[in-house]
């Protein structure tokens, strides 16, 4: 209710409320960054330790996974999605 008061009392003043959009947009791309960053982490995560437990599987004696698991790893390592994924947002954000 405060902040709205405030809002209210800005605008006869054209040139504070550009400037708080300004803020605000700042704030947006400083968010956006923050949730690329994470998303690239993310997906780069999946994709390392999914190539790990399918090679862990094949090189020890002892191979826990079935094949419908392994059929899943293996779409997830070799489908490439993932890889489509990060290299977009890699490429959106060397762009800006």
């Amino acid at each position: 209710m405060k902040q709205a008061k405030l809002e209210e009392k800005l605008w006869p003043d054209e040139d504070k409320l550009r400037g708080q959009k300004l803020k605000n947009d700042l704030l947006w791309h400083k968010c956006f960054g923050w949730i690329v960053a994470f998303m690239m982490v993310f997906f780069t995560t999946i994709f390392v330790v999914s190539l790990g437990v399918w090679i862990f599987h094949y090189v020890t004696s002892w191979g826990w996974l079935k094949d419908d698991q392994l059929s899943k790893i293996q779409s997830v390592v070799f489908s490439g999605s993932i890889g489509a994924i990060v290299s977009s947002y890699m490429q959106k954000q060397l762009a800006k």
